[in-house]
């Protein structure tokens, strides 16, 4: 089974312990890795637009094999965020030559979903799957908007419970979250989040290769 490792690539964006709500979240950069080898990165950059937080997310990797690329992955995402909620949503994935799109707004009284999964509306926000808030673990199941595609991703979410990472330099909560892709992949993915909510690991199987 392989496995990919999102881990901090540094540590200098924790200086502010004490955040509010009206502060902006810190930036976080994560590196990927799998079997031991660094295939690429995870990017996310934080600002605030007067009562609007933007995320800006990018993620870059490729495996390769004997100098072929076996497996390439990126994908763009720009989020609007206001009172812990999404407004809207602009992505695209490459996903090895599979070209995805998704794009959520709120619009008057509906929020307006338009994907590579097709069209839909709906009455309230959902949860998107970049994964750095922590709210996206919160009940023991939850539907949330797969950035990718706009379909809908089912995870049952179960609480491991805390422990130390990083060289046990840091306590975090573990959570994982287990589900399924439209397209019938299987999702298995673990976060950890530190005391002050915020995403700071993920591992997540690719498939089920022995």
């Amino acid at each position: 089974m392989l496995k990919v490792f999102l881990i901090l690539s540094c540590w200098t964006f924790w200086g502010n312990l004490a955040a509010s709500e009206e502060s902006t979240p810190d930036n976080i950069k994560f590196n990927v890795y799998m079997n031991n080898s660094k295939i690429g990165y995870h990017k996310l950059d934080f600002s605030r637009e007067n009562d609007l937080i933007k995320s800006k997310i990018n993620i870059e990797f490729k495996v390769n094999f004997l100098g072929f690329t076996l497996y390439k992955y990126s994908h763009q995402n720009i989020e609007l965020w206001k009172d812990d909620s999404l407004l809207q949503l602009s992505a695209e994935t490459n996903k090895n030559g599979d070209l995805l799109n998704c794009n959520f707004e709120k619009v008057d009284d509906d929020y307006k979903v338009d994907g590579s999964f097709g069209k839909r509306s709906m009455k309230t926000s959902q949860i998107p799957t970049s994964y750095w808030n922590k709210k996206i673990v919160e009940n023991k199941f939850i539907t949330a908007l797969n950035t990718q595609d706009c379909s809908n991703l089912n995870f049952t979410v179960s609480y491991i419970g805390q422990n130390m990472i990083y060289n046990n330099l840091l306590l975090a909560d573990h959570f994982k979250l287990i589900g399924k892709e439209s397209s019938g992949e299987d999702v298995d993915i673990d976060l950890w989040y530190d005391e002050e909510n915020r995403w700071i690991k993920m591992i997540f199987v690719k498939d089920n290769s022995e």
